[in-house]
């Protein structure tokens, strides 16, 4: 559209006129200069009443205001600092390791002549749909400190079942019931993927609310649309309030499960300091001191981000710290801004890789050269510079989230005789700067190497800040290292064990869907074989 319309053009959402702007030059300035989202942003995906309505008005990516600065500290403590990056590792390579045995026993029954996924040829699966598996497990278990489940109980929970509403997740997640301050970790694990996963299939537009359209369309009437949507709620309504409901309900029995811990972290210190050497019921001190649960699965781990959040409320500020209601909402936003996006890039990276052997090729060589070393965060940041520019040239062509929008505060310039009227939807589209022939040279080319150095001068783009998969400004993805982190520890791991090609049921060309993010709207299939390094090494 903007080779026809030109870099700023303006469409029709409903009623509202949203304003898209995809010249790379006035991207980046409104980028930067306007960093409120439209108040009513998240009211164009679902209708969310009560509670669950001001738990979502409270995540750092809708807020504005002192909210969203409150938001957005607490991630940037968690997962921008090194410290914390290194801290979430352990699990992150725990997950990996896990969903690459999982893989392992697919190859291996594909060998055998085991069944898949339907079709002539079984050894083919939907890498999409399972890799979610992946990415729930990592986001789950670094935003709660609790073991999802996702990759050992052969849930398959997988992107593509939130993206297409399919799959378990859908028939699993619509109860609603609530947690029970006596669930187990692994059963409070399966409760907030169920949510989650509930939650992400509500959100898709086929599987919306009836009454979305009309708060669209008639916006004077959105306190009377939430009325009728509270008072007779239709089916999806009703799923995705019961879904964001236990969501909430499990976040609270954690955050009382961390507090009661640390009562009796403080009770078992204060002890031993009077030379008693024994916990409060009598029992010696398992060397958990710290406060902290352990084990994945008994509570929230100390490393998790609602720890931190939780820890961050004891010597903050009343200004500075955080309500309950933020807590849960910046913990759900986590795992909302993490899950899919993560697993889609991972599926259309090995989509890529599948289908440029050479480039496959380079990253096999690269990831063998790492061998059975621990996976570092110094090695992963530094340590793979091909395998890092594969993904970020899969996310040039492919971004999860293609767009970014934003509301003019007040009127503005745009240029050329433009003006963007106060309160105008802004549409900051960063997919049509991607494929901007003035800002790349080969757009629609897979060319890795114009993000490495030997490559950059002549390939790389004319404006530094012509990429932009994870947002622009004081708006970008504050997880973004964290995201890298992820999907290089699988890609390491997969690629050292495995032989990855295109299934032959792989629909061509490529066909995309936008929902939460744009994903591969057929999925992507992939078959694997054990690498024979591998096979002679296992024998």
């Amino acid at each position: 559209m903007a080779e026809k319309y030109g870099g700023v053009y303006k469409i029709w959402f409903g009623v509202n006129p949203w304003i898209v702007v995809s010249d790379p030059v006035r991207l980046r300035k409104l980028a930067y200069k306007c960093v409120g989202k439209p108040a009513r942003m998240s009211e164009y995906g679902h209708v969310l009443t009560g509670v669950n309505y001001e738990i979502e008005q409270a995540n750092a990516f809708v807020a504005s205001g002192e909210v969203w600065r409150r938001g957005r500290r607490v991630f940037e403590a968690s997962v921008i600092h090194p410290a914390s990056l290194a801290a979430h590792l352990p699990a992150i390579n725990r997950c990996a390791n896990r969903f690459v045995a999982r893989l392992a026993q697919r190859a291996a029954a594909a060998t055998a002549g085991g069944s898949g996924r339907g079709g002539d040829d079984e050894s083919g699966f939907d890498f999409f749909a399972e890799v979610g598996a992946y990415t729930m497990a990592v986001v789950g278990e670094v935003a709660y400190g609790v073991d999802f489940g996702t990759i050992d109980d052969g849930s398959g929970a997988g992107a593509q079942e939130a993206a297409s509403a399919a799959g378990a997740a859908g028939a699993t997640g619509s109860s609603g019931s609530s947690g029970s301050s006596g669930s187990s970790g692994s059963s409070v694990g399966r409760q907030l993927q169920d949510a989650a996963m509930t939650s992400f299939k509500c959100l898709q537009v086929e599987n919306a609310t009836k009454y979305l359209p009309l708060r669209v369309m008639f916006p004077a009437a959105r306190p009377l649309v939430r009325w009728l949507a509270s008072r007779f709620p239709d089916r999806a309504q009703r799923e995705h309030m019961a879904a964001r409901t236990q969501i909430a309900q499990v976040s609270r029995l954690l955050m009382e499960r961390w507090a009661a811990s640390k009562k009796e972290a403080a009770a078992a210190a204060a002890a031993e300091a009077a030379g008693a050497g024994k916990t409060v019921d009598g029992a010696k001190g398992s060397g958990n001191k710290a406060g902290g649960f352990k084990e994945v699965g008994g509570g929230i781990s100390s490393s998790s981000f609602m720890a931190a959040m939780m820890e961050g409320r004891r010597g903050a500020s009343q200004e500075e710290r955080l309500s309950d209601t933020e807590v849960i909402a910046q913990s759900f936003l986590f795992v909302l801004a993490g899950f899919e996006t993560t697993a889609d890039t991972l599926a259309l990276t090995a989509f890529l890789l599948a289908t440029h052997p050479e480039a496959a090729a380079k990253v096999v060589a690269e990831v063998d050269a790492v061998g059975e070393q621990e996976l570092t965060a110094e090695l992963l940041a530094e340590g793979l510079p091909y395998t890092e520019a594969v993904l970020k040239e899969a996310m040039r062509l492919y971004p999860p989230v293609p767009y970014l929008l934003r509301e003019a505060r007040e009127d503005l310039d745009l240029g050329g005789g433009m003006v963007a009227p106060r309160h105008a939807y802004l549409v900051l589209y960063v997919h049509a700067m991607h494929l901007n022939p003035d800002m790349w040279p080969h757009p629609e080319a897979f060319l890795p190497q114009r993000f490495l150095p030997e490559g950059a001068a002549a390939l790389g783009p004319a404006d530094p800040g012509a990429w932009a998969p994870f947002g622009i400004g004081a708006r970008m993805c504050v997880g973004h290292k964290l995201a890298m982190m992820v999907a290089k520890t699988l890609l390491v791991r997969m690629y050292q064990r495995f032989n990855v090609a295109l299934d032959p049921k792989q629909p061509l060309p490529l066909r995309m869907k936008a929902g939460l993010s744009r994903v591969p709207l057929d999925g992507i299939w992939l078959s694997l074989s054990e690498r024979e390094a591998k096979k002679q090494a296992a024998a």
